[in-house]
């Protein structure tokens, strides 16, 4: 480590000196992390806030293949919906629920998203946007997560999807 960085600096030499210190025995952990998506970086981070030694491990990368490749987004199980896991879904949103009441509510917050119904969107398509979000929506609930705290889907007219994403194409706009 050069004299000007820090201890707690990241980098290749700290990386290095922090796995020979582990493989040597030298270095006491408090608490083992598998996994650095989306979960274990969360709980890694608790930990460590609470002034618990930490060790995150990760086979690939930090956050590889967890969140759409690191999208930071902690999702309610809606792609697990997609693909018929109901079980998986359910699971997700109780944890979401759990991040967000308990463990990192400071960490998450609700993040607002607008589909635009476009000409290009025709009806079938635009009823099963609709049974995705209230599909969604049965998971906030069934996961006890209050509509304060993650407000429910609903749909917007296509004025007021223009005021909320000025750069939507509005030819055609349905809402």
């Amino acid at each position: 480590m050069t004299p000007s960085a820090p201890a707690t600096a990241l980098n290749a030499a700290r990386r290095s000196a922090d796995l020979d210190a582990l493989a040597d025995g030298t270095a006491t952990v408090d608490v083992l992390v598998i996994g650095g998506g989306v979960t274990g970086a969360g709980v890694a981070l608790d930990a460590a806030s609470r002034g618990l030694r930490t060790v995150l491990v990760e086979s690939r990368d930090l956050a590889f293949g967890t969140s759409r490749w690191s999208s930071k987004l902690v999702h309610g199980g809606l792609r697990y919906l997609a693909s018929g896991r109901i079980g998986v879904a359910h699971e997700s949103a109780v944890e979401r629920h759990v991040l967000m009441t308990r463990t990192a509510p400071h960490l998450i917050r609700a993040l607002p998203q607008l589909v635009p119904l476009l000409p290009a969107v025709g009806r079938g398509q635009s009823a099963l946007v609709r049974v995705g979000f209230l599909a969604g929506d049965a998971l906030r609930v069934s996961a006890r997560t209050p509509g304060a705290l993650l407000p429910r889907a609903r749909r917007v007219g296509a004025a007021r999807a223009a005021e909320l994403v000025p750069a939507v194409r509005t030819d055609g706009l349905r809402g």
